[in-house]
Parts: C-alpha cells; sequence; structure tokens
C-alpha cells in the first residue's frame, strides 16, 4: 500500500510481472506516437515484451475479461498515481455571489462588502450582480455607480477580472484576491 502524507488516501499497488498470475492472455495496452492502441496476447508474450524493452508489465485492472496490463517502468507508474491523488486533494475555489440593487442604501453596501470581503479572504472568488429593473435600465451609466463603488470599497483586497458586464437587466463583475 501506498499511503499519503497523512494516511488517509491510499492507493492499492497494482500486480507487476511474476505476480499476474490465474490468466493466460491479457490485454496489452500500449502508447504510440499516433494513438493508444491495445491488442489481446498472451501473459509469456507480454513478459517477455516488458523485460526486452526494460520494463515492467504493470496489472492495470485485473478483473476485467482479459485482465488489462501495461508496460511502464514502475516507479513512473507510482509517481504518476500519487501526482493524480495529490491532484484530487486539492480544493476547488468557490464561487460566492452578492446581489446590489441600484438604489441600495450606504450602510447595506458596506455589509455585503464586509461578506464579500470575508469570502474573497477565504480564498473564494466573489460574483457581483447589480440587477435594474424599470427607468434603472433607461439609465445604466447612473445605475451602474453602485457596482463601480462596490469594486473601489473591496479594492484593497481584490481585482476585478473584467469590466462589468451586462447581461439583460444584470450588471456582472468578478472579484478575485489580489495578488
Amino acid at each position: 500500500m501506498i499511503k499519503g502524507k497523512k494516511g488517509s488516501n491510499a492507493i492499492n499497488e497494482p500486480r507487476i510481472n511474476d505476480e499476474i498470475v490465474g490468466c493466460e492472455s491479457v490485454r496489452l495496452i500500449y502508447e504510440s506516437v499516433k494513438a493508444r492502441t491495445s491488442h489481446i496476447i498472451s501473459i509469456d508474450e507480454a513478459r517477455r515484451m516488458a523485460e526486452k524493452l526494460g520494463k515492467d508489465l504493470i496489472e492495470i485492472n485485473g478483473k476485467a475479461e482479459p485482465p488489462i496490463v501495461k508496460i511502464e517502468d514502475y516507479s513512473k507508474y507510482l509517481y504518476e498515481l500519487k501526482k493524480q491523488l495529490k491532484n484530487s486533494k486539492k480544493p476547488s475555489v468557490a464561487l460566492k455571489e452578492i446581489q446590489l440593487s441600484t438604489n441600495i442604501a450606504s450602510n447595506d453596501l458596506n455589509i455585503k462588502a464586509n461578506k464579500a470581503r470575508k469570502f474573497i479572504s477565504d480564498g473564494d472568488k466573489v460574483k457581483v450582480v447589480l440587477t435594474m429593473r424599470g427607468r434603472e435600465l433607461s439609465r445604466r451609466d447612473d445605475s451602474k455607480k453602485c457596482i463601480y463603488e462596490f469594486i473601489d470599497m473591496l479594492s484593497d483586497v481584490s481585482v476585478p477580472e473584467a469590466l462589468p458586464r451586462d447581461e439583460g437587466n444584470k450588471c456582472i463583475v468578478m472579484l478575485k484576491k489580489k495578488k
């Protein structure tokens, strides 16, 4: 068993070379310059090919009929498995949403800015959505002052990914952590 640093996730080590028993033929997967292909051959022939190339015969899936094997350097294979396990543990960046309206009170805007500041400091991205209704739509430039003020309030911890964009009756901007 290969264990991660804290032992929480473990990888079952695959069988290699002479450990692969109980089958007469295997599906050998190999990657050529053009594409990935596979052939069904005898287990003895697969072992000879691996030995000839100076690599190991690794069982990828022993439950398949016939078992699936691959010719590769065993230490390189284990390294790739560990790398995949490590990458799967990485947390993804969450997307939080803050909704504004054009006639929001300054205190309410401060509360939403503090909430967005907390999200950004936690490493999340914040999607700020300004919804406009009725006459506010005909005066978009005046209505957008609220979103620009919000961006300015958070300028010490965040930067916008792009300029605010209009989508129907909404104006949207994404904020990410400042580096």
